[in-house]
Protein backbone atom coordinates (compact mmCIF):
# COMPACT_ATOMS: atom_id res chain seq x y z
CA UNK A 1 0.00 0.00 0.00
CA UNK A 2 1.01 3.56 -0.60
CA UNK A 3 1.25 6.18 2.10
CA UNK A 4 -2.33 7.38 1.61
CA UNK A 5 -3.76 3.85 1.80
CA UNK A 6 -1.76 3.08 4.94
CA UNK A 7 -3.04 6.24 6.59
CA UNK A 8 -6.66 5.35 5.71
CA UNK A 9 -6.17 1.82 7.07
CA UNK A 10 -4.76 3.19 10.35
CA UNK A 11 -7.65 5.61 10.71
CA UNK A 12 -10.19 2.88 10.03
CA UNK A 13 -8.56 0.59 12.57
CA UNK A 14 -8.43 3.36 15.18
CA UNK A 15 -12.15 4.00 14.73
CA UNK A 16 -13.02 0.32 14.98
CA UNK A 17 -10.86 -0.15 18.09
CA UNK A 18 -12.35 2.90 19.79
CA UNK A 19 -15.89 1.76 18.97
CA UNK A 20 -15.38 -1.75 20.28
CA UNK A 21 -13.78 -0.46 23.47
CA UNK A 22 -16.75 1.79 24.15
CA UNK A 23 -19.32 -0.86 23.22
CA UNK A 24 -17.73 -3.43 25.53
CA UNK A 25 -17.47 -0.92 28.36
CA UNK A 26 -20.92 0.69 28.17
CA UNK A 27 -23.03 -1.49 25.90
CA UNK A 28 -23.89 -0.92 22.25
CA UNK A 29 -27.14 0.98 22.81
CA UNK A 30 -25.56 3.38 25.33
CA UNK A 31 -22.88 4.64 22.93
CA UNK A 32 -23.58 7.27 20.27
CA UNK A 33 -21.72 7.67 16.98
CA UNK A 34 -20.49 11.03 18.28
CA UNK A 35 -18.86 9.28 21.27
CA UNK A 36 -16.94 6.99 18.91
CA UNK A 37 -15.78 9.86 16.72
CA UNK A 38 -14.49 11.78 19.75
CA UNK A 39 -12.70 8.73 21.17
CA UNK A 40 -11.03 8.07 17.80
CA UNK A 41 -10.26 11.78 17.30
CA UNK A 42 -11.99 12.00 13.92
CA UNK A 43 -14.88 14.08 12.60
CA UNK A 44 -18.36 12.63 12.16
CA UNK A 45 -18.02 12.93 8.39
CA UNK A 46 -14.63 11.21 8.56
CA UNK A 47 -16.14 8.34 10.53
CA UNK A 48 -18.99 7.86 8.07
CA UNK A 49 -16.53 7.65 5.18
CA UNK A 50 -15.24 4.43 6.70
CA UNK A 51 -18.38 3.08 8.43
CA UNK A 52 -21.82 3.87 6.97
CA UNK A 53 -23.78 2.61 10.02
CA UNK A 54 -23.26 2.18 13.72
CA UNK A 55 -23.56 -1.61 13.41
CA UNK A 56 -20.82 -1.74 10.78
CA UNK A 57 -18.36 -0.42 13.38
CA UNK A 58 -18.55 -3.82 15.08
CA UNK A 59 -18.09 -5.84 11.89
CA UNK A 60 -15.17 -4.01 10.35
CA UNK A 61 -13.59 -7.21 8.98
CA UNK A 62 -16.66 -8.45 7.09
CA UNK A 63 -14.95 -8.52 3.69
CA UNK A 64 -11.97 -10.43 5.12
CA UNK A 65 -14.29 -13.05 6.60
CA UNK A 66 -16.01 -13.62 3.27
CA UNK A 67 -12.70 -13.90 1.41
CA UNK A 68 -11.43 -16.38 3.99
CA UNK A 69 -14.56 -18.53 3.67
CA UNK A 70 -14.38 -18.65 -0.11
CA UNK A 71 -10.67 -19.42 0.05
CA UNK A 72 -11.36 -22.35 2.40
CA UNK A 73 -13.42 -23.92 -0.40
CA UNK A 74 -11.36 -22.99 -3.45
CA UNK A 75 -7.99 -23.76 -1.88
CA UNK A 76 -8.92 -26.79 0.21
CA UNK A 77 -5.97 -29.22 0.53
CA UNK A 78 -5.82 -32.25 -1.72
CA UNK A 79 -7.35 -35.23 0.02
CA UNK A 80 -9.65 -32.98 2.09
CA UNK A 81 -13.26 -32.52 1.08
CA UNK A 82 -14.93 -29.13 0.82
CA UNK A 83 -17.06 -29.84 3.87
CA UNK A 84 -14.02 -30.92 5.88
CA UNK A 85 -12.28 -27.67 4.93
CA UNK A 86 -15.29 -25.62 6.02
CA UNK A 87 -15.54 -27.55 9.27
CA UNK A 88 -11.88 -26.76 9.97
CA UNK A 89 -12.51 -23.07 9.24
CA UNK A 90 -15.44 -22.96 11.67
CA UNK A 91 -13.55 -24.90 14.33
CA UNK A 92 -10.64 -22.46 14.14
CA UNK A 93 -13.06 -19.57 14.54
CA UNK A 94 -14.71 -21.24 17.53
CA UNK A 95 -11.34 -21.91 19.18
CA UNK A 96 -10.33 -18.28 18.74
CA UNK A 97 -13.56 -17.21 20.38
CA UNK A 98 -13.09 -19.45 23.41
CA UNK A 99 -9.34 -18.80 23.85
CA UNK A 100 -9.36 -15.00 23.55
CA UNK A 101 -11.29 -13.24 26.36
CA UNK A 102 -11.72 -10.16 24.19
CA UNK A 103 -13.16 -12.23 21.36
CA UNK A 104 -15.50 -13.94 23.82
CA UNK A 105 -16.63 -10.52 25.07
CA UNK A 106 -17.14 -9.42 21.46
CA UNK A 107 -19.33 -12.45 20.72
CA UNK A 108 -21.31 -11.92 23.92
CA UNK A 109 -21.88 -8.29 22.89
CA UNK A 110 -23.40 -9.46 19.61
CA UNK A 111 -25.51 -12.14 21.27
CA UNK A 112 -27.07 -9.78 23.83
CA UNK A 113 -27.68 -6.86 21.43
CA UNK A 114 -30.68 -7.39 19.11
CA UNK A 115 -29.49 -4.79 16.58
CA UNK A 116 -26.11 -6.50 16.28
CA UNK A 117 -27.63 -9.98 16.13
CA UNK A 118 -29.86 -8.90 13.26
CA UNK A 119 -26.92 -7.26 11.47
CA UNK A 120 -24.85 -10.42 11.94
CA UNK A 121 -27.60 -12.55 10.39
CA UNK A 122 -27.80 -10.26 7.38
CA UNK A 123 -24.01 -10.27 7.11
CA UNK A 124 -23.85 -14.06 7.02
CA UNK A 125 -26.62 -14.10 4.41
CA UNK A 126 -24.50 -11.85 2.20
CA UNK A 127 -21.64 -14.30 2.58
CA UNK A 128 -24.03 -17.11 1.64
CA UNK A 129 -24.24 -16.12 -2.01
CA UNK A 130 -20.47 -16.01 -2.58
CA UNK A 131 -19.84 -19.17 -0.56
CA UNK A 132 -22.59 -20.93 -2.50
CA UNK A 133 -20.88 -20.03 -5.79
CA UNK A 134 -17.59 -21.46 -4.55
CA UNK A 135 -19.26 -24.69 -3.39
CA UNK A 136 -21.09 -24.96 -6.72
CA UNK A 137 -17.80 -24.71 -8.63
CA UNK A 138 -16.15 -27.28 -6.37
CA UNK A 139 -18.95 -29.84 -6.67
CA UNK A 140 -20.30 -32.01 -9.48
CA UNK A 141 -21.99 -30.43 -12.47
CA UNK A 142 -25.47 -31.86 -12.11
CA UNK A 143 -29.10 -30.69 -12.14
CA UNK A 144 -29.93 -28.96 -8.87
CA UNK A 145 -26.29 -28.10 -8.13
CA UNK A 146 -26.95 -24.36 -7.72
CA UNK A 147 -29.78 -24.88 -5.26
CA UNK A 148 -27.86 -27.50 -3.32
CA UNK A 149 -24.73 -25.35 -3.07
CA UNK A 150 -26.74 -22.39 -1.76
CA UNK A 151 -28.40 -24.65 0.82
CA UNK A 152 -25.05 -26.10 1.95
CA UNK A 153 -23.69 -22.56 2.29
CA UNK A 154 -26.73 -21.54 4.36
CA UNK A 155 -26.45 -24.51 6.70
CA UNK A 156 -22.67 -24.12 7.11
CA UNK A 157 -22.90 -20.40 7.86
CA UNK A 158 -25.67 -21.08 10.35
CA UNK A 159 -23.00 -22.82 12.44
CA UNK A 160 -20.82 -19.70 12.36
CA UNK A 161 -23.28 -17.46 14.14
CA UNK A 162 -21.98 -16.42 17.56
CA UNK A 163 -25.07 -17.35 19.58
CA UNK A 164 -24.65 -21.05 18.72
CA UNK A 165 -21.67 -21.83 20.97
CA UNK A 166 -22.84 -24.42 23.51
CA UNK A 167 -20.31 -27.04 22.41
CA UNK A 168 -18.51 -26.13 19.17
CA UNK A 169 -16.99 -29.56 18.61
CA UNK A 170 -20.22 -31.47 19.12
CA UNK A 171 -22.24 -28.93 17.11
CA UNK A 172 -19.86 -29.07 14.19
CA UNK A 173 -19.53 -32.84 14.24
CA UNK A 174 -23.31 -33.29 14.17
CA UNK A 175 -23.86 -30.60 11.54
CA UNK A 176 -21.22 -31.83 9.12
CA UNK A 177 -22.19 -35.47 9.58
CA UNK A 178 -25.72 -34.50 8.55
CA UNK A 179 -24.49 -32.48 5.56
CA UNK A 180 -22.09 -35.20 4.45
CA UNK A 181 -24.16 -38.34 4.95
CA UNK A 182 -27.74 -37.11 5.31
CA UNK A 183 -30.38 -37.97 7.85
CA UNK A 184 -30.00 -41.64 8.88
CA UNK A 185 -33.78 -42.01 9.45
CA UNK A 186 -33.59 -43.83 12.80
CA UNK A 187 -37.37 -43.48 13.05
CA UNK A 188 -37.71 -46.35 10.57
CA UNK A 189 -36.12 -48.68 13.11
CA UNK A 190 -37.69 -47.26 16.26
CA UNK A 191 -40.54 -49.02 18.03
CA UNK A 192 -43.71 -47.47 16.60
CA UNK A 193 -45.95 -45.58 18.99
CA UNK A 194 -49.42 -47.01 19.60
CA UNK A 195 -52.15 -45.17 17.71
CA UNK A 196 -54.02 -42.54 19.70
CA UNK A 197 -56.94 -43.87 21.68
CA UNK A 198 -60.30 -43.45 20.09
CA UNK A 199 -63.00 -41.63 22.00
CA UNK A 200 -65.40 -43.92 23.93
CA UNK A 201 -68.14 -45.18 21.68
CA UNK A 202 -71.64 -43.88 22.20
CA UNK A 203 -74.96 -44.73 20.72
CA UNK A 204 -75.65 -41.07 20.14
CA UNK A 205 -74.16 -39.53 16.99
CA UNK A 206 -71.42 -36.99 17.57
CA UNK A 207 -72.68 -33.44 17.87
CA UNK A 208 -71.77 -31.19 14.95
CA UNK A 209 -69.07 -28.61 15.45
CA UNK A 210 -70.44 -25.39 16.84
CA UNK A 211 -70.29 -22.60 14.25
CA UNK A 212 -68.37 -19.49 15.28
CA UNK A 213 -70.44 -16.90 17.05
CA UNK A 214 -71.02 -13.32 15.97
CA UNK A 215 -68.05 -12.04 17.99
CA UNK A 216 -65.65 -14.58 16.47
CA UNK A 217 -66.88 -13.85 12.95
CA UNK A 218 -66.50 -10.12 13.51
CA UNK A 219 -62.94 -10.54 14.81
CA UNK A 220 -62.01 -12.75 11.85
CA UNK A 221 -63.50 -10.24 9.41
CA UNK A 222 -61.59 -7.36 11.00
CA UNK A 223 -58.34 -9.26 10.90
CA UNK A 224 -58.88 -10.20 7.26
CA UNK A 225 -59.77 -6.63 6.32
CA UNK A 226 -56.56 -5.32 7.90
CA UNK A 227 -54.46 -7.89 6.04
CA UNK A 228 -56.13 -7.23 2.68
CA UNK A 229 -55.76 -3.47 3.12
CA UNK A 230 -52.08 -3.79 4.06
CA UNK A 231 -51.30 -6.01 1.08
CA UNK A 232 -53.17 -3.65 -1.25
CA UNK A 233 -51.21 -0.62 -0.03
CA UNK A 234 -47.86 -2.42 0.08
CA UNK A 235 -48.35 -3.70 -3.47
CA UNK A 236 -49.38 -0.31 -4.83
CA UNK A 237 -46.80 1.90 -3.11
CA UNK A 238 -44.09 -0.36 -1.73
CA UNK A 239 -43.70 -1.76 1.77
CA UNK A 240 -41.34 0.96 3.02
CA UNK A 241 -43.62 3.77 1.82
CA UNK A 242 -46.70 2.77 3.84
CA UNK A 243 -47.18 3.43 7.54
CA UNK A 244 -49.22 1.47 10.05
CA UNK A 245 -51.47 4.49 10.72
CA UNK A 246 -52.41 4.67 7.01
CA UNK A 247 -53.30 0.99 7.02
CA UNK A 248 -55.49 1.37 10.11
CA UNK A 249 -57.33 4.35 8.61
CA UNK A 250 -57.84 2.60 5.26
CA UNK A 251 -59.14 -0.50 7.05
CA UNK A 252 -61.54 1.58 9.12
CA UNK A 253 -60.02 0.73 12.48
CA UNK A 254 -57.82 2.32 15.14
CA UNK A 255 -54.09 1.89 15.68
CA UNK A 256 -54.83 0.22 19.03
CA UNK A 257 -57.17 -2.30 17.42
CA UNK A 258 -54.67 -3.03 14.67
CA UNK A 259 -51.95 -3.87 17.20
CA UNK A 260 -54.41 -5.96 19.20
CA UNK A 261 -54.73 -8.25 16.17
CA UNK A 262 -51.12 -7.91 15.01
CA UNK A 263 -48.92 -7.29 18.09
CA UNK A 264 -45.72 -8.19 16.17
CA UNK A 265 -45.88 -4.99 14.14
CA UNK A 266 -46.00 -3.94 10.52
CA UNK A 267 -44.46 -7.04 8.92
CA UNK A 268 -46.97 -9.35 10.61
CA UNK A 269 -49.87 -7.63 8.80
CA UNK A 270 -49.14 -9.78 5.75
CA UNK A 271 -49.34 -13.03 7.78
CA UNK A 272 -52.86 -13.43 9.17
CA UNK A 273 -52.47 -17.04 10.31
CA UNK A 274 -51.91 -18.24 13.86
CA UNK A 275 -48.36 -19.44 14.56
CA UNK A 276 -49.60 -22.04 17.03
CA UNK A 277 -51.67 -23.68 14.27
CA UNK A 278 -48.62 -23.70 11.99
CA UNK A 279 -46.48 -25.34 14.68
CA UNK A 280 -49.13 -27.92 15.53
CA UNK A 281 -49.49 -28.86 11.85
CA UNK A 282 -45.74 -29.51 11.49
CA UNK A 283 -45.71 -31.67 14.62
CA UNK A 284 -48.73 -33.64 13.42
CA UNK A 285 -47.03 -34.24 10.06
CA UNK A 286 -44.18 -35.97 11.90
CA UNK A 287 -46.22 -37.89 14.46
CA UNK A 288 -48.99 -39.10 12.16
CA UNK A 289 -46.96 -39.88 9.04
CA UNK A 290 -47.65 -42.99 6.98
CA UNK A 291 -46.14 -46.33 8.13
CA UNK A 292 -42.62 -46.67 6.73
CA UNK A 293 -42.37 -42.96 5.87
CA UNK A 294 -39.38 -40.97 7.15
CA UNK A 295 -39.90 -37.74 9.06
CA UNK A 296 -38.15 -35.88 6.24
CA UNK A 297 -40.53 -37.27 3.64
CA UNK A 298 -43.49 -36.43 5.86
CA UNK A 299 -42.31 -32.85 6.31
CA UNK A 300 -41.66 -32.56 2.58
CA UNK A 301 -45.19 -33.68 1.77
CA UNK A 302 -46.69 -31.40 4.40
CA UNK A 303 -44.82 -28.34 3.15
CA UNK A 304 -45.41 -29.11 -0.53
CA UNK A 305 -49.02 -27.90 -0.37
CA UNK A 306 -48.43 -24.77 1.70
CA UNK A 307 -47.02 -21.29 1.46
CA UNK A 308 -44.55 -20.71 -1.36
CA UNK A 309 -44.70 -24.38 -2.41
CA UNK A 310 -48.39 -24.46 -3.27
CA UNK A 311 -48.80 -25.61 -6.86
CA UNK A 312 -51.73 -23.39 -7.88
CA UNK A 313 -51.96 -20.31 -5.66
CA UNK A 314 -54.85 -17.94 -6.16
CA UNK A 315 -54.05 -14.48 -7.62
CA UNK A 316 -54.28 -12.98 -4.12
CA UNK A 317 -51.98 -15.65 -2.68
CA UNK A 318 -49.49 -15.11 -5.50
CA UNK A 319 -49.53 -11.38 -4.89
CA UNK A 320 -48.63 -11.96 -1.23
CA UNK A 321 -45.85 -14.39 -2.18
CA UNK A 322 -44.40 -11.90 -4.66
CA UNK A 323 -44.54 -9.15 -2.05
CA UNK A 324 -42.69 -11.29 0.51
CA UNK A 325 -39.99 -12.26 -2.00
CA UNK A 326 -39.39 -8.62 -2.92
CA UNK A 327 -39.25 -7.25 0.65
CA UNK A 328 -36.31 -8.18 2.92
CA UNK A 329 -38.20 -7.34 6.13
CA UNK A 330 -41.10 -9.57 5.12
CA UNK A 331 -38.71 -12.38 4.19
CA UNK A 332 -37.10 -12.10 7.61
CA UNK A 333 -40.50 -12.26 9.28
CA UNK A 334 -41.54 -15.23 7.16
CA UNK A 335 -38.35 -17.05 8.15
CA UNK A 336 -39.00 -16.35 11.83
CA UNK A 337 -42.57 -17.57 11.38
CA UNK A 338 -41.21 -20.94 10.22
CA UNK A 339 -38.26 -21.25 12.59
CA UNK A 340 -40.41 -20.50 15.65
CA UNK A 341 -41.43 -24.16 15.32
CA UNK A 342 -37.88 -25.43 15.85
CA UNK A 343 -38.20 -26.57 19.49
CA UNK A 344 -41.53 -28.42 19.20
CA UNK A 345 -40.51 -29.92 15.86
CA UNK A 346 -37.19 -31.06 17.35
CA UNK A 347 -39.06 -32.67 20.25
CA UNK A 348 -41.37 -34.51 17.84
CA UNK A 349 -38.48 -35.79 15.69
CA UNK A 350 -36.51 -36.83 18.78
CA UNK A 351 -39.46 -38.80 20.12
CA UNK A 352 -40.34 -40.46 16.81
CA UNK A 353 -36.73 -41.46 16.19
CA UNK A 354 -36.27 -42.68 19.79
CA UNK A 355 -33.23 -40.41 20.22
CA UNK A 356 -31.79 -39.06 23.45
CA UNK A 357 -33.36 -35.84 24.66
CA UNK A 358 -30.17 -33.84 24.05
CA UNK A 359 -29.49 -35.29 20.59
CA UNK A 360 -28.11 -32.57 18.33
CA UNK A 361 -28.99 -34.13 14.97
CA UNK A 362 -32.74 -33.83 15.47
CA UNK A 363 -32.38 -30.11 16.30
CA UNK A 364 -30.14 -29.51 13.30
CA UNK A 365 -32.51 -31.35 10.98
CA UNK A 366 -35.48 -29.32 12.22
CA UNK A 367 -33.56 -26.07 11.79
CA UNK A 368 -32.50 -26.97 8.25
CA UNK A 369 -36.00 -28.01 7.17
CA UNK A 370 -37.54 -24.83 8.53
CA UNK A 371 -35.17 -22.69 6.46
CA UNK A 372 -36.20 -24.27 3.15
CA UNK A 373 -39.04 -21.74 2.51
CA UNK A 374 -36.56 -18.87 2.80
CA UNK A 375 -34.09 -20.63 0.50
CA UNK A 376 -36.93 -21.08 -1.99
CA UNK A 377 -37.62 -17.34 -1.99
CA UNK A 378 -34.33 -16.80 -3.86
CA UNK A 379 -35.27 -19.14 -6.73
CA UNK A 380 -37.82 -19.09 -9.53
CA UNK A 381 -39.20 -22.55 -8.69
CA UNK A 382 -40.00 -22.95 -5.00
CA UNK A 383 -41.27 -26.52 -5.29
CA UNK A 384 -38.09 -27.66 -7.00
CA UNK A 385 -36.06 -26.06 -4.22
CA UNK A 386 -38.07 -28.04 -1.67
CA UNK A 387 -37.38 -31.25 -3.59
CA UNK A 388 -33.66 -30.60 -4.04
CA UNK A 389 -32.96 -29.50 -0.46
CA UNK A 390 -34.97 -32.41 0.93
CA UNK A 391 -32.80 -34.74 -1.15
CA UNK A 392 -29.69 -33.00 0.20
CA UNK A 393 -30.82 -33.61 3.77
CA UNK A 394 -31.69 -37.22 2.98
CA UNK A 395 -28.44 -38.16 1.23
CA UNK A 396 -25.85 -35.49 1.96
CA UNK A 397 -23.59 -33.46 -0.31
CA UNK A 398 -22.52 -34.18 -3.00
CA UNK A 399 -24.16 -37.64 -3.08
CA UNK A 400 -27.62 -36.10 -3.48
CA UNK A 401 -26.55 -34.74 -6.87
CA UNK A 402 -25.11 -37.95 -8.26
CA UNK A 403 -27.49 -40.45 -6.66
CA UNK A 404 -30.85 -38.95 -7.37
CA UNK A 405 -33.84 -39.40 -5.09
CA UNK A 406 -37.44 -39.68 -6.32
CA UNK A 407 -38.25 -36.28 -4.75
CA UNK A 408 -35.88 -34.57 -7.19
CA UNK A 409 -36.92 -34.06 -10.78
CA UNK A 410 -33.98 -34.10 -13.25
CA UNK A 411 -34.49 -30.69 -14.81
CA UNK A 412 -32.09 -27.84 -15.46
CA UNK A 413 -31.43 -25.35 -12.70
CA UNK A 414 -33.95 -22.48 -12.70
CA UNK A 415 -32.68 -18.93 -13.04
CA UNK A 416 -32.01 -17.22 -9.73
CA UNK A 417 -34.43 -14.52 -8.71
Amino acid sequence: MGRRERKKARTRQAIADAALELFLERGFDQVAIKDVAEAADVSMSGLFKHFPTKESLVFDEEDDVQASLVSAVRDHPEGTSVLQALRAWLLTRAREGSADPRMAAFLDLIARTPALSDYARRMWRRHEEELGKAIRQAGPDAPGADITARAVARFVLDRAQPWERDDPHAELDAAFTLLTHGWPAPELHATPHPPPRAAPSSSAPPSPARPPGLRERKKAATRQAITETAVELFTARGYDNVGVREIAEAAGTSIATLFTYFPDGKASLVFPGDRSDHIAALVRAVRFRRPGQTVLAALHDHMAGRGPFEANPTPDEQRVLDLIRATPELRDYALRSWTVAQKPLTAAITQEAALLADDLTARLLARCVLQIPDLAAATADARRTLDVVTSLLERGWPASLTNRHPHTTPAADPPQA
